[in-house]
């Protein structure tokens, strides 16, 4: 399955369980997320966005395009 499952498969309990242990994961190694991403991570708590994208969110902010 990977990160991208549907929010119907989670509820907001379990969505909110991912995000504690992702922002847990980011203090252990001495990180946090940026301002901005923050209301994106309320969103995916509230159902209203999905893993892939937030994670299209991240790529697009902080991977450049490489152009050959």
């Amino acid at each position: 399955m990977g990160l991208a499952m549907p929010n119907s498969a989670l509820n907001q309990s379990a969505r909110q369980k991912n995000v504690a242990n992702m922002l847990a994961t980011l203090r252990i190694e001495k990180l946090s997320p940026s301002e901005s991403l923050k209301p994106s991570l309320q969103a995916y708590v509230d159902g209203q966005k999905t893993t892939t994208d937030l994670l299209n969110e991240v790529k697009a902010k902080y991977v450049a395009l490489r152009r050959g």
